[in-house]
């Protein structure tokens, strides 16, 4: 699976932290009688103070206290929405890296899996090109009953079984295709493509989800990541097509699709990254938050960074 690049639930808790300590500052940091007294009336302070010179002086003292403590309210609430920045673009930095090139597909074994069908299917194709071609020279029955045997070896002895003669011959034929014994069968897969992937730690748990077309191409990734505190994050990457495969210019393959990523985060806010490759590698993603403001980044080439999102 993708390491992911940050312990998001870290981040979340110091936000949440921060915030809290916002909530105290507005409120001067006073707690308990204190905080009564100072939020009393003149009247009711005199009451409970017994003094009116009292009363006064202490009225000054909470003032100039909560004062200071509330002009911290703003600047930490500006550090919360900061860390929380900081925690959605990086989630969205590792959405965008699962993204690439179909990489949780990579990650889940699905290219395995299509390695092994590929290889299963053909022996299955060759076996049967085999055993076709067994039964039209007459040897079937001859290698049911032998099935270790291999017709070079047979077809080599001092007194070989009739069907040798017609094997030659069609050996001697160029305009004949002698299929060759496939031997066994190589591991088959799962009748079914591994399409899920889940991870759990005490740093939280991945969910990945994969959607396939009739050829088991990846056409939509959708991962999850929960922390420790019940704080969610969610990207959902649906391609346009199918893999769009070319040969950049240092002999890499790479698919050249274009894709849509959503992505939810912990506070249920969304962005939506609208990308599209070209040819050589490079692109243009142009990135519609929940607000509706527009940015767009682009990338020279492949192995390049994304430029820093312009407004539009």
């Amino acid at each position: 699976m993708v390491d992911f690049s940050i312990d998001y639930s870290a981040l979340q808790t110091v936000q949440q932290k921060m915030r809290n300590l916002a909530d105290d500052a507005g409120s001067g940091g006073a707690t308990g009688v204190f905080r009564e007294i100072g939020e009393a009336t003149a009247s009711e302070r005199r009451s409970v103070l017994g003094s009116a010179d009292l009363s006064s002086a202490f009225n000054l003292f909470y003032s100039r206290s909560s004062s200071r403590t509330k002009q911290a309210k703003d600047g930490l609430t500006q550090l919360a929405d900061t860390f929380k920045g900081v925690s959605d673009t990086f989630f969205q930095a590792d959405a965008q890296l699962a993204s690439s090139g179909g990489l949780m597909g990579s990650k889940l074994g699905l290219d395995d899996w299509k390695n092994q069908k590929a290889a299963y299917d053909q022996w299955v194709s060759d076996d049967k090109a085999w055993h076709d071609y067994l039964e039209k020279i007459g040897a079937a029955d001859y290698f049911d009953q032998h099935p270790d045997a291999h017709i070079g070896d047979v077809c080599s002895a001092d007194s070989p079984p009739g069907f040798c003669e017609a094997w030659q011959n069609d050996l001697d034929n160029h305009d004949v295709t002698v299929p060759d014994d496939p031997g066994a069968p190589p591991p088959k897969p799962s009748d079914d493509p591994p399409t899920s992937y889940t991870y759990e730690d005490d740093k939280g748990k991945v969910d990945v989800r994969l959607e396939l077309d009739d050829d088991h191409n990846v056409m939509k990734e959708t991962s999850t990541i929960t922390t420790p505190n019940g704080q969610s994050y969610t990207s959902v990457t649906t391609y346009d097509s199918a893999p769009q495969y070319v040969t950049l210019e240092d002999g890499t393959r790479m698919d050249v699709r274009d894709y849509t990523m959503e992505t939810t985060y912990a506070d249920g806010s969304k962005t939506t990254s609208t990308v599209v490759i070209n040819d050589d590698g490079s692109g243009t993603m142009t990135m519609t938050d929940g607000d509706g403001k527009v940015t767009v980044s682009t990338r020279s080439g492949p192995d390049a960074d994304w430029s820093e999102p312009e407004d539009q």
